[in-house]
């Protein structure tokens, strides 16, 4: 259909919502209407209003539409919903395409060739249980807020009363493959109003989708901005947010009430992201937000000695993480270059000797100093090989080593022995995770490497006199081959998953990572390739990057993308966990945020 029929039919379809009178037959024939299989649903959104819909199938599409239209009018909430103004109530319009079988038992979102794959967002559901037949749309993935089979069938058994059965997810999702229910697969077309406009949606998201380096740059500000506006007093971050349930209750967290879930590592993400702001913009505003979660950061530490000196790390939920005390060495020295501000420069001493007292002689960085299920929650002093390796973390050496390489390049006049001590003690670790750590820990490697702070690391390191080693440049440039080696692209992503390009797997078939924790460490490659004039490499890597930075623009919450949201200027300007999933997080929005600012500035035109 083209835009103008298209535009002109939602017109007509808000002037038969807002006056209750018939739709014109004349768009009899605009749709792919099958009288056999074509589902019409047309739901209502409003910001602050749950949403109100109506699905139904008659034998033409106007017949079709006219008993929606008068369902919905019926609905005792019809009236709160502002019909006649496009800015306020979005109206989306979904029509069932295809229909075809499904094996529940067999559904899966793993197997990209399989014929019971459930790809949330494009494939929807009909089902009858009961007698009584239901549809979830393919739009449902998308407005729902789901990604996973279990998350469906959960999903489902709440709409079909098999969930007051039982209080147990995984029970819920073993009847609904179980019962006997019918199932088939659905494929539809699926429109949402948008001012005077009308945007195709594609796995629930309006198209299309602006990509270019302006783009970037504003919606990366806005993400910034979006952390700034959703700083608390005390100057921590909002921790998350889910837009579907509008509630910052953790999912993965849900007893944490009060006070909120939070996590001193993604914090001190969401600080750097401000410093980039910083970086990109010359915005003042952004140092000034970074110095109160400075602060926050700062408020949590405790003190210890190391070698007689005074030393500190930070202590939340009941335990003090390297990584916690890498990232907020890494957060404190990206304010302490862009400021010039040494007002923390005892704490940035401190920290760096409590990560020198955590490093041990072959070059293991022990992953905690406490732990509330060891030692009786004190300190972790020459621990058992037991409790290294149950405690050992495979990222949190990375963010540690970051920290260490930045303090160590950039502050002025440190004490000649604690430079020494920084350099010996980063080489044995660096050796250690390059060499060693692929040995002792090899059950921890995936088949999708995952260390970008290692990456980031080695980029800052190599440029210290001594650090210029082919093994560490090796790791850098060959875990991201690897990831580019699980990358969707063009020609191993199907025709419904063009949106998967640029995103990872584990195993082919996956459902797609878009992920720009991984993309940092990626962006980390490109900068090392460009410092060592290795311009072949430089441009190969940003081939890729260019992808991802696509395939992450789709997670972006833009005001065309937030329709579904009850309050849709919550979320908007954030980053969504996935495709589908309307999850945001503090370092959902921190990673996508810092990848796309390191990114900017050396994106050229032309090759977009």
């Amino acid at each position: 259909m083209n835009q103008q029929l298209l535009d002109s039919f939602f017109d007509d379809l808000r002037l038969s919502l807002q006056y209750g009178v018939p739709i014109d037959s004349k768009y009899d024939h605009s749709f792919k209407f099958d009288k056999n299989i074509s589902q019409i649903y047309v739901t209502l959104f409003q910001s602050e209003k749950s949403s109100i819909r109506w699905g139904s199938r008659k034998e033409s599409l106007s017949k079709t539409l006219s008993h929606l239209i008068l369902k919905l009018r019926e609905n005792k909430n019809f009236h709160h919903f502002k019909i006649n103004d496009n800015s306020t109530c979005r109206i989306l319009f979904e029509i069932v395409t295809k229909e075809y079988e499904c094996n529940i038992r067999n559904l899966t979102t793993m197997r990209m060739h399989s014929c019971n794959r459930f790809e949330p967002g494009v494939n929807g559901l009909k089902y009858t249980y009961d007698g009584i037949t239901r549809f979830f749309m393919p739009t449902d993935g998308y407005t729902k807020s789901i990604m996973s089979v279990n998350q469906l069938l959960n999903y489902l058994s709440k709409q079909c009363g098999i969930a007051k059965k039982t209080d147990k997810i995984s029970e819920r999702v073993h009847l609904m493959r179980r019962e006997p229910i019918q199932y088939t697969f659905l494929e539809s077309d699926a429109y949402v109003s948008f001012g005077e406009s009308v945007l195709k949606l594609e796995r629930g998201y309006p198209l299309p989708i602006e990509f270019g380096k302006e783009v970037l740059h504003k919606k990366t500000i806005q993400s910034i901005d979006w952390l700034v506006n959703n700083m608390n007093e005390d100057g921590s971050f909002l921790y998350y947010y889910d837009p579907y349930f509008n509630t910052v209750v953790d999912d993965m967290h849900p007893t944490m009430k009060d006070p909120l879930y939070n996590n001193i590592l993604r914090h001190s993400g969401g600080t750097i992201s401000l410093i980039r702001g910083y970086e990109l913009s010359g915005n003042k505003l952004y140092l000034e937000k970074a110095k109160e979660s400075l602060d926050f950061l700062i408020s949590t530490f405790r003190t210890h000695t190391y070698k007689k000196e005074f030393a500190c790390y930070p202590f939340f939920n009941k335990k003090s993480k390297l990584g916690g005390a890498g990232i907020g060495l890494a957060a404190l020295m990206h304010y302490y270059i862009q400021s010039g501000d040494a007002c923390y420069r005892k704490e940035m001493d401190g920290l760096v000797r409590h990560i020198l007292s955590r490093v041990e002689k072959d070059g293991e960085m022990l992953g905690y100093y406490i732990h509330p299920k060891f030692n009786d929650g004190k300190a972790l002093i020459n621990p058992s090989d037991e409790i290294k390796k149950e405690l050992f973390s495979f990222y949190y050496p990375g963010e540690a080593l970051l920290g260490l390489a930045l303090y160590y390049q950039h502050v002025e006049n440190i004490d000649t022995q604690l430079k020494s001590a920084v350099k010996l003690k980063a080489k044995l670790a660096l050796d250690f995770l390059v060499h060693a750590r692929p040995i002792k820990y090899d059950y921890m490697f995936e088949s999708l490497p995952a260390d970008a702070w290692l990456m980031q690391a080695i980029e800052e390191w190599v440029k210290v006199d001594g650090f210029m080693n082919q093994s560490y440049i090796d790791f850098v440039f060959n875990d991201t081959q690897t990831m580019f080696e699980h990358m969707y692209k063009d020609e191993n992503t199907l025709a419904t998953n063009k949106d998967y390009i640029g995103g990872f797997f584990y195993e082919y078939g996956d459902h797609v990572y878009h992920d720009a924790s991984r993309c940092e460490g990626v962006v980390s490659a490109y900068y090392l390739a460009k410092y060592l004039k290795d311009e072949e490499r430089a441009t190969w890597i940003m081939e890729h990057m260019l992808l991802s930075a696509k395939g992450l623009m789709k997670t972006f919450n833009s005001q065309e993308s937030s329709y579904p949201h009850i309050n849709p200027e919550k979320a908007l300007h954030s980053f969504r966990f996935k495709l589908t999933r309307q999850w945001v997080r503090v370092d959902s929005v921190q990673h996508a945020a810092c990848f796309f600012a390191r990114l900017i500035p050396v994106i050229k035109e032309q090759t977009l």
